[in-house]
């Protein structure tokens, strides 16, 4: 994660310019100021960032009004089923684009509605740490940070499950993905005590993180996506965590890819993790959250 901190921290010195125009349904995810974050002050900030190996990427950050963007698919395609899109961006900063409009797009040419969760984010007051820092240093530091990020992810899974007739889809396929800070929140829910706090189906692409113990019984079905070459994210702990789901009795898939590095997303590389959307709309299609040809 070092490299891409210090990519959001140079790209946050350009100057915030106003929000592009929003062409689907955007509902705030609490009614009145968001609890914990009352301090946080200043208007959203964007910039265009060219990252290596990912291309230009769209970025936002200083979110103090979390909201879900609805993305619906084509009249007649949609299936029932519904994902929220947690972005990542090491809790500070939010990849728009790469981790969010783009799953969207994906998802609702399969038939699944789309909701992406823009929660709240914003640069530390202070720099991290000037050295390396290990998965788990990262973690810890940022654990405030990711209880604000888990709270408002539950938040959306509520409303969203309330408002199930609305949307027009299932209250109980509901799903979450998540891309590594993301994947790190949507495990959060996954494992929650109370399971009407936990998605129907959880996915987690090279971020995937899980405190000591075994997963709840009754834990959502779990799809991991990892690279062995990943430099931020370690992939064995999307290995632990399968093992875990699996000595639970509970449904898991796991795919690692010798190249990937981190952040592929739905973007495609010319690298063996190319091949992940493809095992995703297998595993999508056999426990029936779409069609088998969409």
């Amino acid at each position: 994660m070092k490299l891409l901190l210090g990519l959001l921290c140079a790209s946050f010195a350009v100057t915030a310019r106003a929000a592009p125009p929003e062409i689907a349904e955007v509902v705030r995810v609490w009614p009145g100021p968001a609890p914990g974050t009352r301090s946080w002050t200043g208007p959203e900030e964007y910039v265009d960032a060219e990252l290596p190996n990912l291309g230009k990427v769209h970025i936002v950050t200083n979110v103090t009004v979390p909201t879900l963007t609805v993305v619906r698919p084509a009249a007649g395609r949609a299936n029932g089923t519904a994902m929220i899109v947690v972005p990542g961006g090491a809790f500070r900063a939010l990849p728009w684009d790469l981790d969010g409009t783009e799953t969207a797009q994906w998802l609702i040419a399969h038939g699944i509605t789309a909701f992406l969760l823009k929660y709240r984010v914003r640069p530390p007051v202070t720099s991290g740490p000037s050295g390396p820092e290990s998965f788990d240093a990262f973690a810890e530091r940022t654990r405030p940070a990711r209880d604000i990020a888990v709270a408002d992810a539950k938040r959306a899974l509520a409303l969203i499950r309330s408002g199930a007739k609305h949307y027009g889809i299932a209250p109980d396929k509901v799903g979450m993905i998540g891309f590594s800070a993301g994947a790190m929140t949507v495990m959060s829910l996954a494992v929650a005590k109370d399971p009407a706090e936990r998605p129907d189906f959880a996915v987690a692409l090279y971020g995937a993180l899980l405190d000591a113990g075994r997963p709840p019984a009754g834990a959502p079905p779990l799809f991991v996506v990892a690279a062995q070459d990943d430099p931020q994210a370690p992939p064995l702990r999307s290995v632990d965590i399968v093992q875990r789901w699996t000595s639970a009795g509970l449904p898991a898939e796991l795919h690692l890819y010798e190249k990937g590095g981190h952040g592929f997303a739905f973007r495609p590389h010319q690298l063996p993790s190319d091949r992940w959307t493809k095992a995703f709309e297998t595993w999508l299609g056999s426990r029936g959250y779409i069609s088998a040809k969409p």
